[in-house]
């Protein structure tokens, strides 16, 4: 099987994707982290920072501690002087101490290394401190809630979701992770309890326009996988009309905790 990450030539589309995914789910991630009871002294990391605003948000919670920020390519990443930005691969890179708070978002998936890394980061968590995993469970064919022809809107969204699905499955990705990263925290030693998030995008907004970045950037992979491109064309045409009303892939957020 190949295990190569299945968004390693989406150069071109890479900013839009990262935006719209910071777009998405950020608001989420904030208030997550808000109810982890951070110390205004914590020393936090965040791992595949991407274009989010969690590392700022994380500074704000705890404006007497240490930020360090982490991407494979930060170039992506917003500057913040409370902020340490740094170029790092979590697979073979060791991690720079250890930490209160780490953060890490719709990554493990991608890594056919997941359980060794989440081993990884669970040991670099000090007593009492806090391991933050979200990630998302792949819910495309089951999105459209209004559109202009809600039956071959279903029909674009289920095409894109089996294509999409075999194009993850084949660069090594675990469609089931979302749903075991509670136990995998579980049997690492640290409490944990999973809270879901989704809500309604209309076309042109953040929720549509990452589905139409994404599939930009994986064409030759989803016609590959078996997507028709006048399909992908008419789903990415789709994503922009405002009258498309769709809900978002559902965010698992598994906040879990090392005991004192």
């Amino acid at each position: 099987m190949t295990t190569t990450y299945v968004f390693e030539d989406a150069e071109t589309e890479a900013d839009a994707m990262l935006r719209h995914l910071a777009g998405m789910y950020d608001p989420f991630s904030t208030r997550r982290l808000a109810s982890a009871g951070i110390a205004r002294d914590a020393r936090a990391l965040v791992i595949a920072v991407g274009a989010s605003s969690i590392a700022s948000t994380i500074a704000d919670l705890a404006p007497d501690g240490e930020v360090i920020a982490t991407d494979i390519d930060p170039q992506h990443s917003p500057a913040d002087p409370r902020v340490e930005l740094r170029q790092h691969d979590i697979v073979t890179d060791p991690l720079p101490g250890t930490f209160d708070l780490i953060h890490v978002r719709l990554l493990l998936g991608h890594l056919p290394q997941r359980l060794t890394v989440l081993g990884k980061l669970a040991e670099a968590v000090r007593p009492g401190g806090v391991l933050l995993v979200e990630e998302f469970e792949g819910s495309w064919s089951s999105s459209v809630l209004a559109a202009p022809d809600p039956d071959e809107a279903d029909r674009l969204f289920g095409a894109y979701h089996d294509a999409f699905q075999a194009a993850l499955r084949g660069s090594g990705n675990d469609l089931t992770w979302s749903r075991r990263v509670h136990g995998a925290l579980l049997d690492l030693g640290l409490e944990a309890e999973t809270e879901g998030f989704t809500s309604t995008w209309a076309g042109g907004t953040h929720g549509c326009l990452l589905p139409r970045a994404t599939a930009g950037a994986i064409r030759e992979k989803l016609v590959r996988a078996g997507m028709a491109p006048t399909d992908i064309d008419a789903f990415r045409d789709l994503l922009l009309d405002p009258r498309l009303r769709v809900k978002g892939n559902l965010a698992l957020s598994t906040l879990a905790r090392r005991p004192v």
